[in-house]
């Protein structure tokens, strides 16, 4: 199944160790309208920056999304300046979004590995996320204080529970 941008609303993640071909595939099959780079993971790979700015139609760019030491988040503007992209929005932080979601609204976009050909985008159901994650607390017995890790990376396939589509797709 191959997720678009037509599709609601959703994250995916990349991963900057990717060669650049396989982030710009990535970036193909998921047709983003906003881009947020991770300020630890460094600028797009130049071939990654043409593709994003030739292909894609981009509304908003994050260019480097950090938690600041006062857990505020910040995410540095590309101008000279270097002013934090946030500050003109701030303000709206607290106002809802107006956007519908439910248990079959999709949430994340992961990639199978590709071993067949182009990588698929495969959409990730909210009520995944949601039923998940406290099954996984309470049968782990997970608190605020565990700490694990998942030995494939962090845009692989694996991370994503529930691959079965909604019948509403």
């Amino acid at each position: 199944m191959h997720a678009t941008a037509t599709d609601r609303p959703c994250y995916d993640t990349i991963d900057p160790a990717y060669p650049p071909a396989r982030q710009t595939v990535y970036l193909q099959v998921a047709q983003p309208r906003a881009l947020v780079i991770l300020a630890a993971a460094g600028s797009l790979l130049p071939a990654v920056r043409q593709y994003v700015t030739e292909k894609l139609s981009i509304r908003v760019e994050v260019p480097a999304l950090q938690l600041s030491s006062e857990g505020l988040l910040l995410g540095s503007s590309a101008t000279p300046s270097n002013s934090d992209i946030f500050a003109l929005t701030l303000a709206l932080a607290s106002e809802p979004l107006g956007i519908p979601l439910g248990p079959d609204s999709v949430g994340t976009l992961s990639f199978t590995s590709g071993s067949t050909g182009i990588p698929k985008g495969v959409r990730g159901r909210h009520f995944s996320l949601t039923h998940f994650f406290p099954w996984m607390k309470e049968r782990f017995g997970l608190s605020e204080e565990s700490r694990f890790t998942m030995l494939s990376g962090i845009a692989h396939d694996p991370i994503q529970r529930d691959s079965e589509p909604s019948p509403k797709f």
